[in-house]
């Protein structure tokens, strides 16, 4: 039999231990893939698609955060926001953002991807370009809670999509393009924001004029995504027939992985919420989160609170913090993808992100603590983007994996509902209790991964085992098929 991966495993008399590879048998009547066609189209996939996919994170990630740097400009003066209404509108846009992240990942199959993404980025372009016009508390509450709904189906559908497409080892490099974006989105942010600032113009201030050409520049991906995004991958409109052909047969190679046959089936949603898996990826998942909310949505007032008083000056910080995240992302992502294991590279990035708060809270020193955001920066974008494709690895049969991304990320996207109500307006500049906090999710992260990954290596374990005995490979099983091995 063929297999996805070969299997560095040697015998236990060897005294060695079995690699974290996974493999998934396949079945010899398959034809063999046009190998340059399929190179071709998967360049192609990625130019055309990834890029498409990139852009619609960055956007989205920028309209829901730049709420931040709008309140270093005039933003909570001119609404009359008092108390902790500022830390109260971050919060709400995700009581109905992880609501709808679930319901948005099962859907995108049924409703199309094509009109799911097209049709909710026309939305929260719109949305966001009210924000400009919002009077008060009561204006901007509304738009945050409809925001919510409408970008929750950005990164999980992204997520699923990618499922659909690539082959497990191929999803990292991928969706490091992806999240990097994310990055970017921060550091365009705070330019967008250090220009436009200045801006007055059509009696308008200079947070609003940030909020209408951000979401003018949303609006216009609308027709990008209709054009380029297919339905089904083999269907799309910029590869050629021999490249159409190529990716045919690499789709019913990876049935195993994603069947596009599969009805939706409400045995599936049970399967994942019977599966205790899922919920340790849920609460890890949640303290993943608080750190990349905390960071993304206050690293402005953080900054200022160092000692910077200038708002121009606090804002163009967080520029280069931003783009040390998208660096050590991108070389964590890819070397995951080659090494095809995710949990070392999970805990490396939650120690820099613990390092870097406890810098933040102990160190007296504007200088250090600022080093400190660079630290933190280090594991922001990597915990959470590695751990959303761990478990889309390792989940099998689509509505089952479908919902369980979008599970897990409703748990860990509920984390910035909270953080608007810990990083207060009365804890300013330092923000210790939040930063307590912090540590303690961090920490809680960090015994997840490892918890999952001993888990996974058991079961794997018990999978060998039942395929040395003779167990047939059986893909209706899903991931309790003992030739679906699991990634560590």
């Amino acid at each position: 039999m063929f297999t996805e991966d070969k299997i560095n495993a040697i015998d236990s008399e060897k005294n060695t231990t079995l690699t974290n590879v996974a493999e998934v048998s396949i079945d010899d009547s398959i034809p063999e893939v046009d190998s340059e066609g399929e190179r071709s189209a998967i360049r192609k996939i990625d130019r055309n698609l990834i890029i498409v996919f990139a852009a619609l994170y960055m956007m989205s990630f920028l309209d829901r955060s730049n709420i931040g740097n709008a309140n270093l400009t005039g933003f909570s003066t001119d609404l009359g926001l008092m108390g902790n209404e500022y830390g109260a509108a971050v919060s709400l846009v995700y009581a109905t953002y992880v609501i709808f992240e679930p319901i948005w990942a099962v859907s995108l199959k049924i409703i199309g991807p094509r009109n799911v993404l097209t049709g909710t980025t026309i939305c929260w372009s719109a949305l966001t370009i009210g924000t400009a016009f919002a009077k008060n508390f009561g204006h901007l509450a509304a738009i945050r809670v409809l925001l919510g709904a409408l970008e929750a189906g950005v990164i999980p559908c992204i997520n699923v999509y990618l499922t659909m497409t690539y082959q497990r080892h191929e999803y990292m490099t991928r969706i490091t393009i992806v999240f990097i974006a994310s990055a970017l989105s921060g550091a365009f942010g705070g330019l967008l924001a250090y220009g436009l600032s200045q801006l007055t113009a059509g009696g308008l201030h200079g947070w609003q004029w940030m909020y209408i050409v951000e979401g003018l520049i949303s609006f216009c991906l609308a027709p990008v995504a209709w054009w380029q995004i297919p339905n089904s991958i083999a269907e799309a409109r910029w590869l050629n027939e021999r490249e159409k052909a190529a990716m045919k047969v690499r789709l019913e190679r990876n049935r195993h992985i994603y069947d596009p046959d599969e009805k939706f089936s409400h045995r599936a949603i049970l399967a994942s919420v019977k599966d205790p898996r899922v919920y340790v990826h849920a609460v890890t998942h949640f303290g993943i989160d608080c750190t990349l909310y905390s960071l993304t949505t206050f690293m402005p007032t953080l900054v200022a609170g160092l000692g910077f008083t200038s708002t121009v000056t606090a804002q163009l910080l967080t520029v280069p913090v931003y783009i040390i995240a998208g660096l050590s992302f991108a070389i964590c992502g890819t070397m995951s993808d080659r090494k095809k294991i995710r949990s070392p590279f999970l805990v490396f990035a939650l120690s820099m992100c613990l390092i870097g708060y406890i810098i933040l809270a102990v160190a007296p020193q504007v200088g250090v603590r600022y080093a400190g955001v660079f630290i933190a920066a280090i594991g922001l974008y990597t915990s959470t983007a590695i751990h959303n494709m761990w478990v889309a690895d390792n989940m099998a049969g689509h509505y089952k994996r479908a919902f369980s991304i979008g599970f897990v990320c409703l748990v860990g996207n509920s984390s910035g509902a909270c953080i608007g109500f810990i990083f207060t307006a009365q804890t300013k500049p330092r923000y210790l209790p939040g930063l307590h906090f912090d540590i303690g999710m961090t920490l809680m992260a960090m015994v997840g991964v490892i918890l999952q990954s001993l888990y996974c290596r058991y079961l794997n374990k018990k999978k060998r085992e039942a395929i040395a005995a003779g167990a047939p490979n059986d893909p209706s099983m899903g991931d309790k098929n003992p030739h679906y091995i699991f990634f560590l």
